[in-house]
């Protein structure tokens, strides 16, 4: 009998890797499946996995070839895939090396997953009208997944670090295969049917998109939507949209955030009402200080301290009214009953009353009778009046002859003032015109100037370089400083 030969580990992956990549069978293969699992590292390289209703295969896409892709496929999509088959040595297995994506369509869980979305939607199953509000401070905490899981963990750890005192049941399911949607569905029916709970915690961990598949199924989300008791739930990760999660009241991206959504943080409660204590007990005691200063000011007040004194001041006011009152009153009686018999004597000889008016009556009527004599004293006050002004007028005719003569005195002064003010105005500008620059300049003679207009009186008044103008009588030149030549006490002016 031959020897059998033993290999290590890593000795056998190697032969068989040299077996698969040496035989050339499957150096350049076209693979036809549908992509689950699909992740993209930091790195560049893509991992995942293509799958038919029999199999799933390992694939792998390196960041070089990643970078040639439109688009980055996803979960769902049917594609073909183009590379080889080769053995990653370490962990023993075999993978598709990705040469090349072609998408090829959504997959038939994707077709299947928008087909019941869109038909549930347009039943209004997802609709935010229908969404019930988590309760805040529930006594029971229904949780609906499997008892194996890591989700149910989770929870529970959650919900006795934030509330101790919650009852949490868990009602056991399936959460991945054939039977699982059932199970599901029955589980919330169950639950509302005997009022178990107060809100209900339905989910699972992560997984691909087969694996979720229980939480699509039409049945699990219709009793999600029918459920009294309110609903959240919290299947796979973040990444993970189920439609459950559109028929829940309440989305959770983890078990554990639904844990947190479902259970109130009796520290933050605590905290709350130590808070709110703190705030009543300020309150009451600034309304006591408020109550205590209004008492204490009552109190010093001088309608507490010596009430007897109102009605002092009320019976001296009174008193003072009745005095005033006894003085008053009999005065203006007497008045009264004065002013009453002389009505009574009156009365008493009415044809006096009518004596006066009638004798105004007839010396009306007697000077209707002689008209002119109303027009007499109107015409002896003009005759008056006549005779003032003419006294009058007498009187002005001194001041008249004075005020034009004094008139004319001024018109002849103002004239020789102004002939002498010419005269002078005159000589001032043939004055100002023979020390004019400008005669100076007709001359023969010139002054020149900087660039500020300034004029220029001495040599250190100027520097090399510096622009200057020279006014002449017809014009300016303007020149360059070439040289500054300061004149010395030996030196003499160039004639």
């Amino acid at each position: 009998m031959a020897e059998v030969h033993t290999y290590t580990v890593t000795e056998m992956n190697r032969l068989i890797k040299n077996l698969v990549e040496g035989s050339g069978l499957v150096a350049n293969v076209q693979v036809r499946g549908e992509i689950s699992n699909f992740k993209r590292y930091p790195s560049g390289h893509c991992y995942f996995s293509l799958k038919d209703e029999n199999g799933v295969l390992k694939c792998v896409m390196f960041q070089r070839q990643a970078r040639q892709l439109i688009k980055y496929p996803v979960n769902g999509d049917t594609v073909l895939a183009i590379g080889h088959i080769g053995i990653y040595e370490r962990d023993g297995v075999y993978q598709l090396y990705t040469d090349m994506l072609i998408e090829e369509g959504i997959g038939s869980l994707m077709q299947a997953y928008e087909k019941l979305k869109s038909k549930l939607e347009a039943e209004g199953l997802f609709a935010a009208e229908r969404k019930k509000a988590i309760p805040a401070h529930p006594r029971t905490v229904g949780i609906i997944t499997s008892p194996a899981g890591a989700a149910v963990r989770d929870v529970i750890i959650v919900s006795r670090r934030r509330n101790p005192g919650v009852k949490l049941l868990l009602y056991p399911v399936q959460v991945q295969g054939k039977a699982a949607a059932g199970d599901i569905a029955h589980a919330i029916r169950f639950m509302n049917r005997h009022q178990l709970a107060d809100v209900l915690i339905v989910g699972r961990g992560g997984g691909s998109m087969e694996d979720l598949w229980a939480f699509n199924e039409e049945i699990v989300v219709r009793a999600i939507a029918a459920s009294v008791i309110p609903v959240i739930s919290s299947v796979g990760h973040e990444t993970d949209f189920t439609l459950s999660d559109f028929a829940a009241d309440q989305r959770a991206a983890t078990p554990s955030q639904a844990a947190e959504l479902a259970v109130e943080d009796t520290r933050l409660l605590r905290r709350q009402v130590v808070d709110k204590k703190q705030r009543l007990t300020l309150a009451m005691n600034r309304m006591l200080q408020q109550r205590t200063e209004t008492l204490q000011r009552l109190m010093r007040s001088r309608m507490l301290q010596d009430p007897l004194r109102i009605t002092d001041r009320a019976e001296e006011r009174l008193d003072k009214a009745l005095m005033k009152l006894q003085q008053t009153l009999p005065r203006r009686l007497e008045n009264r009953e004065l002013r009453l018999q002389q009505a009574m004597k009156a009365l008493q000889r009415p044809e006096k009353l009518l004596l006066e008016p009638e004798r105004r009556v007839r010396q009306a009527l007697r000077m209707l009778q002689h008209p002119e004599h109303l027009l007499t004293k109107p015409e002896q006050r003009l005759a008056t009046a006549q005779k003032t002004l003419d006294k009058q007028k007498t009187l002005w005719e001194p001041f008249e002859m004075k005020f034009q003569s004094t008139w004319n005195a001024l018109i002849t002064l103002a004239k020789d003032l102004t002939a002498s003010q010419d005269q002078q105005l005159l000589l001032l500008a043939a004055h100002l015109d023979a020390v004019s620059p400008l005669k100076i300049l007709g001359r023969g003679y010139s002054f020149t100037s900087n660039e500020q207009g300034k004029i220029i009186k001495s040599v250190n008044d100027v520097h090399w370089g510096e622009e200057i103008r020279t006014r002449l009588q017809d014009g300016e030149i303007c020149s360059v400083v070439q040289e500054v030549i300061p004149r010395t006490e030996n030196s003499k002016p160039v004639n």
